[in-house]
């Protein structure tokens, strides 16, 4: 497998090379810059929580294992 590499400054360039890609069904990845990168891996990561307050998941931690009886804990 040959794999090229090619930095493309105009956005109008790039969208032309990835139109004939498709039309030539060429498999390809489009890696944008660093900060684009930054942005979508948040956007992944936030998406992939339900909170993100640490203070409120112990609290509710505390509360849901508050009534557990476990070993070595003072009664």
């Amino acid at each position: 497998m040959t794999q090229i590499t090619i930095n493309l400054p105009n956005e109008a360039e790039a969208k032309w090379l990835v139109e004939l890609l498709n039309r030539l069904q060429v498999p390809f990845e489009v890696e944008t810059d660093e900060a684009t990168k930054r942005k979508l891996a948040k956007e992944i990561i936030m998406r992939g929580a339900n909170t993100l307050d640490a203070a409120q998941m112990q609290k509710h931690v505390e509360l849901a294992r508050q009534d557990r009886k476990l070993p070595f804990r003072a009664e």
